[in-house]
C-alpha cells in the first residue's frame, strides 16, 4: 500500500465513536495535515439509541471528516459470548473488543492505503482496556504493533512508528492521562468542537442490570443458541424466568411494545384482545400449561380498571389462538423477575 493520498499527504484511519475523545483525536490528526478516514464499528445491542449513521454524521460532518459506519454485531457476538480475556464488571469483554476492532481496522487500512491507526484512547482512563501494558498487548494481538497513535495521551507513551517516521508530529500531541475530563473540554473549545454528547453510562455491556439478565440468559439458554436479537431484547421490557427453559419479556409502554415486535424472531407473542395492554414475548413454551402461564403474566400487566378475566391472543411455532386468563399473583410473578 502507498500510505499516501493525493498530494502526498500521509493517510490514517481513525477509530471513532460518539464520544468526545475520538472526536478530538480525529480533529487533532486532521489539523496536522493528515488525510484521515474515520471508521465506526456499530453494535445492535442497543435498539433504543438513534441510528448510528445519523449520530456519526451529525458529529463528524461539521468537521469535514468522512466516516464509514460498519455494523459488526453478528461477528462481535462471538466475542461477547466467549471472550479470551474475560469480562469486566458486567459482560463487557473490553480487551477482546479492542483486539477485534484493531483487526477489523487493520484490514480496512490495507484496503484504503492508510499507514497507521488513530484512536481516542487515554492511558489510565478505563481500568480494563486502557492501562499502558494492556494498550500495547492489544496492539500486538491486533496486528498493529507500533502503528497506533493516541493523540490525546501520546506524550505519556513511547513513540509510535508514525511519530518516529515523521508522519505525525509528536510535538503537536498531548499527554493526557487518567479519568479527568477537564483537559478534553479545554481542547474541545480550542478546536471549535461544539457538538458532542455528554459522558453517559458507556457501553451497554457494562450496565449492571443488563449483565445480570445476560448471565441468566447465557446459563439458561446456552451460549450456542444466542443471537444478536436476543442481546438486543435484554435492553427492553421486564424479564421473567418462571423456570430455566421459559423466558418471558413484557413491554413497558407503546415504544417498548413496538421494539419488541420488531425484534420478534422466533418468540411467541401474547397480547390482550380488545383492550390496551403490554406486548409479551415468550421463548421455551412447551404446551398448554405454559401458554396459560404466559397469558396470566400478560394479564398481570393490564390496567386493573379493566377487571377480568381477560382474553389473551397468542401466536407462535406455527399456531395461534386465544385463551381466557386472570391476573397471576403479583408476588409470584415478581419472584420470577430479573
Amino acid at each position: 500500500m502507498s500510505g499516501a493520498a493525493a498530494g502526498g499527504k500521509a493517510r490514517a484511519l481513525a477509530l471513532v465513536s460518539t464520544g468526545l475523545d475520538s472526536l478530538l483525536a480525529a480533529r487533532i490528526t486532521q489539523r496536522l495535515g493528515i488525510d484521515i478516514l474515520g471508521v465506526h464499528f456499530s453494535f445492535r445491542f442497543d435498539p433504543l439509541r438513534e441510528d448510528p449513521e445519523t449520530t456519526i454524521a451529525r458529529l463528524y460532518e461539521p468537521l469535514d471528516i468522512p466516516v464509514r459506519v460498519i455494523d459488526v454485531s453478528d461477528d462481535f457476538l462471538g466475542i461477547v459470548l466467549k471472550p479470551e480475556h474475560g469480562y469486566g464488571k458486567g459482560v463487557n469483554p473490553c480487551i477482546d473488543c479492542k483486539i477485534f476492532m484493531y483487526r477489523r481496522a487493520k484490514a480496512l487500512m490495507e484496503e484504503t492505503g492508510a499507514r497507521f491507526l488513530v484512536t481516542g484512547e487515554v492511558p489510565g482512563q478505563r481500568p480494563m482496556s486502557q492501562m499502558k501494558p494492556v494498550l500495547f498487548h492489544i496492539e500486538k494481538e491486533g496486528g498493529l504493533r507500533g502503528l497506533v497513535v493516541r493523540p490525546l495521551g501520546a506524550l505519556g507513551l513511547p513513540e509510535s512508528i508514525p511519530e518516529k517516521e515523521g508522519w505525525m508530529d509528536r510535538g503537536s500531541l498531548y499527554g493526557i492521562q487518567g479519568r479527568s475530563r477537564k483537559e478534553q473540554l479545554i481542547l474541545a473549545e480550542k478546536f471549535g468542537i461544539r457538538m458532542y454528547p455528554q459522558p453517559a453510562g458507556g457501553c451497554i455491556l457494562t450496565d449492571a442490570q443488563y449483565a445480570v439478565r445476560a448471565r441468566i440468559l447465557f446459563r439458561n439458554r446456552g451460549r450456542e443458541r444466542i443471537r444478536t436479537e436476543d442481546m438486543q431484547l435484554l435492553r427492553l421490557g421486564r424479564h421473567f424466568w418462571p423456570r430455566p427453559e421459559l423466558h418471558v419479556i413484557v413491554g413497558r409502554d407503546l415504544k417498548d411494545n413496538a421494539l419488541l415486535e420488531s425484534l420478534n424472531a422466533g418468540y411467541w407473542l401474547f397480547e390482550a384482545a380488545g383492550i390496551e395492554g403490554p406486548l409479551v414475548l415468550a421463548d421455551g413454551i412447551q404446551g398448554e400449561e405454559d401458554i396459560r402461564l404466559v397469558a396470566g403474566i400478560t394479564a398481570r400487566y393490564i390496567g386493573k380498571k379493566h377487571g377480568g378475566p381477560y382474553r389473551i391472543v397468542f401466536q407462535g411455532s406455527g399456531r395461534s389462538g386465544e385463551v381466557e386468563a386472570l391476573r397471576l399473583d403479583e408476588g409470584l410473578v415478581d419472584s420470577w423477575r430479573v
